[in-house]
């Protein structure tokens, strides 16, 4: 069994050189990481209490002791809770309490007993925390003073949906957003603004005079910017009040950075490059597919069909739309009489628009369209090329008095017609 006992020897043990110390601290890190606790609950345990329908919240005092275990024994699997949530609220009057999560009281118990160990020194605790289900879970409240605790479940939560559908669509256009130039300059400040704190760790490293000392600061560089990363995430609206000016300034310089190293690089052309890309996307889509379900099975079934159906053969597609339009034809919606004379004015002119660019243009031979003309003059044509209209004056005034024409005869039918049935 590996214990903090056993660790300490193993670095007094090892020879004291430029690059030892760099390496025991490293292999202390990992075997405290991996030390074996006591799965007892430390002092001022008081004991399990269930979370259920008929106590759902619980106030806690300090008079009960320091330390609780909540226990949730979860619903059975059923696929109209696909997108259900429960989450546990804490909240306390003074100061907030460290939370411990995990599948029995044991695993809670193990958990509040590392909270000394160097890993745990940059924990925080969240005010809420989800949990599974339809499985077991149980929550440790580690508190000073009066603490509610209490029981939210929700049958559809809407962010479930939301992220599966937002997965589907992000892995069906993977190939379209990898070579979209937009996606690339947005997906790369992005990614630019996020690493910007993995940036400046790399920057002090630069400062530190011995190499050791940068390659420990380096190897604890992620955990620091995760670490800065969750601690305004849960600040965010102290964070916001009192340096937004300073927030909003570090976001437009990130930013600013980022697009002038995408600007300067350009957008990807390799093609290899570019199915990287794409798969990394289709990657992302997947996980959050993975991510818009609660049941594991339904995600990994979903997951299942969208990988066959984006690999499914060409013709097998086009056979399987051909038979779903045959099965599910669409509804088309006919055209009114206004519509239709509106699409057929609009569509003349703008077939009219396009002979006239053509004739106009280098690629048209004039000599051969002049002699396919038959009802039309060399002249008439050539004026209606330099801009006048396609018809004569004689033929609007033909259309006029025809249309003229035809109106009073539908007035006078429609007077007949009143006039016959008045007098029925």
């Amino acid at each position: 069994m590996v214990t903090l006992t056993n660790v300490k020897f193993v670095i007094r043990e090892l020879k004291v050189d430029s690059a030892m110390p760099v390496i025991g601290l490293v292999l202390f890190f990992f075997l405290a990481s991996v030390t074996t606790v006591s799965a007892d609950c430390g002092p001022g345990f008081s004991g399990v209490r269930e979370l259920t329908k008929k106590t759902p919240s619980y106030t806690l005092s300090t008079d009960e002791g320091s330390f609780q275990v909540f226990c949730y024994s979860g619903e059975a699997a059923s696929p109209f809770l696909l997108w259900s949530s429960v989450t546990v609220r804490v909240k306390s009057l003074d100061g907030a309490p460290t939370i411990y999560v995990g599948h029995n009281k044991s695993e809670v118990c193990q958990k509040q007993n590392q909270q000394n160990l160097i890993l745990y020194w940059l924990m925080i605790s969240p005010d809420k925390v989800s949990l599974p289900p339809f499985e077991r879970s149980c929550v440790g409240v580690e508190y000073a003073s009066t603490t509610y605790i209490g029981l939210d479940k929700k049958a559809i939560n809407v962010w479930s949906p939301a992220c599966l559908v937002f997965g589907l669509l992000i892995f069906s256009y993977a190939s379209t957003l990898s070579r979209n130039v937009l996606f690339y300059y947005s997906s790369g400040i992005t990614v630019g603004v996020l690493a910007s704190l993995l940036i400046l760790v790399y920057m002090l490293s630069k400062l530190v005079p011995k190499k050791s000392g940068a390659v420990v600061l380096l190897a604890a560089g992620w955990s620091t910017a995760l670490y800065l990363l969750q601690h305004m995430y849960l600040n965010l609206q102290s964070l916001l009040q009192g340096y937004l000016p300073y927030i909003l300034g570090y976001l437009a310089v990130a930013a600013l950075v980022s697009f002038a190293v995408c600007y300067r690089y350009g957008p990807v052309t390799n093609e290899r490059s570019l199915d990287l890309i794409k798969w990394g996307i289709q990657l992302i889509g997947l996980t959050f597919v993975y991510n818009g379900t609660q049941l594991p099975a339904a995600s990994l079934t979903i997951i299942l069909l969208a990988v066959l159906w984006a690999n499914i053969p060409e013709r097998l597609a086009q056979a399987v739309r051909y038979y779903w339009r045959t099965w599910f034809p669409r509804k088309i919606r006919r055209l009114t009489q206004e519509e239709y004379e509106q699409q057929a004015r609009e569509e003349t002119r703008r077939a009219l628009e396009q002979l006239r660019q053509f004739c106009n243009s280098p690629d048209c031979n004039t000599w051969k369209t002049v002699s396919r003309l038959e009802k039309c003059s060399p002249v008439r044509f050539a004026k209606f090329v330099e801009g006048d209209s396609h018809l004569s004056e004689d033929e609007v005034c033909a259309y006029d008095s025809e249309v003229s024409f035809d109106l009073p005869m539908e007035d006078s039918f429609e007077e007949d017609e009143s006039f016959v049935s008045s007098n029925t």
